[in-house]
């Protein structure tokens, strides 16, 4: 096969296994209402060389084969991903963090926007909405600026004021609404139905995922193709987490790297409906009832894609906990005054879990764990 060939082949619904091939711009599954995920081919990734990888430059899109876009595509880029893997020592010797502080806006929500902005554009979208608490609202204004789409996002209105204003300075039409994401989600399903606008809320599109997944790649490479041993991630609405874990199984399966790591959920005690699901062996989640946490990018009472989540951390043979806000301030504290980094509380949960996963024997203090710093505290200065 011939390796100028694109791998992305299309979509294919995780519920009733419907493929499409549709140079339209879907949503939810047409058929069943189900998710939907993107589709690599396998086969012609092999025929990449990971050597030829630095060719591509710094940013996420050197792996370019690996996301559902078609071939010759100019991404809508800001020089995303490509960040920094570096010691927590204060933590342990055997302590990474991937720093995710670094993107444009400041959020690793800039990888899933770019893809899904990309793709957007190449299916000619003019306007799109979605929900967030405030970090995907940001990060879609920015690209959809770039790529001169109209943006309209919803927020609840407990949302940090820097959020709110620096996607109102992104050029996006912003609507705050009473509760939690769950109710601008809500809000945003019926402006998209109304207005006809595409909606790029979380797993609602098929086109952000992966774009969080290129952390697993980076990661890989960064570790010279040899997977860590544990990955912490805290989860909201398991975005990155369902994207990583579908790069590092790719990765094996073309011979890239020989092992895959575990997958650390991490939550809040106030708003845990995925570790409580995984605990009690549960295949879906239910809904968090009053939702409290100073945490609010985790504060998502029922993510959409539970299922989904849960069979991610199965798979890896992972571990799921949760830790309590007085734990999530000392590693904002910890990070900030010992490893130089300022992280948003939401952030801080996975480096937060670390102490318990030592103390409860979990994880051992030899075993390598990359904690995934998901967002700057720049925008958070309040809950500092």
């Amino acid at each position: 096969m011939a390796r100028s060939e694109q791998p992305y082949k299309g979509l294919r619904c995780n519920d009733c296994r419907s493929f499409f091939e549709s140079e339209e711009p879907v949503e939810r599954c047409p058929k069943c209402g189900g998710l939907l995920d993107t589709v690599l081919d396998e086969d012609s990734l092999t025929e990449y060389s990971r050597k030829r990888l630095d060719e591509g430059g710094r940013s996420m899109w050197r792996f370019s084969m690996f996301l559902p876009v078609r071939r010759g595509s100019v991404p809508v880029t800001a020089g995303e991903g490509g960040t920094p893997l570096r010691p927590a020592k204060s933590f342990s010797k055997n302590v990474w963090v991937k720093d995710e502080t670094r993107n444009p806006t400041g959020t690793f929500k800039d990888r899933g926007a770019s893809v899904a902005v990309t793709r957007l554009s190449q299916l000619k979208v003019q306007q799109l909405v979605l929900a967030s608490e405030g970090n995907a609202g940001c990060s879609f204004a920015l690209y959809s600026q770039m790529a001169r789409i109209g943006c309209h996002v919803y927020l609840p209105r407990q949302s940090n004021p820097a959020k709110i204003q620096l996607t109102k300075k992104l050029g996006a039409h912003l609507t705050q609404v009473p509760g939690t994401i769950a109710d601008a989600g809500r809000y945003a399903a019926r402006s998209a139905k109304a207005a006809g606008r595409y909606n790029a809320s979380t797993f609602v599109t098929p086109f952000r995922h992966d774009g969080k997944g290129t952390m697993a790649l980076e990661i890989s490479q960064q570790f010279e193709w040899k997977s860590p041993d544990y990955v912490v991630y805290p989860v909201g609405g398991g975005v990155g987490l369902v994207g990583m874990w579908k790069m590092f199984k790719i990765l094996g399966k073309i011979g890239w790297t020989r092992s895959n790591p575990r997958i650390i959920a991490v939550q809040p005690s106030g708003c845990a409906p995925v570790v409580e699901a995984y605990n009690r062996g549960r295949e879906d989640v239910e809904e968090w009832k009053s939702p409290r946490t100073i945490a609010n990018g985790l504060k998502i009472p029922k993510p959409l894609a539970g299922k989904w989540i849960l069979k991610s951390i199965r798979e890896s043979k992972g571990i799921a906990l949760k830790v309590r806000d007085t734990e999530i301030r000392r590693a904002m504290r910890q990070v900030a005054t010992k490893e130089g980094m300022l992280m948003e509380p939401s952030s801080a949960a996975g480096f937060a879990a670390i102490p318990r996963l030592y103390e409860t024997g979990s994880v051992d203090r030899g075993d390598t764990l990359v904690v995934i710093a998901t967002g700057s505290g720049l925008k958070t200065l309040e809950q500092l």
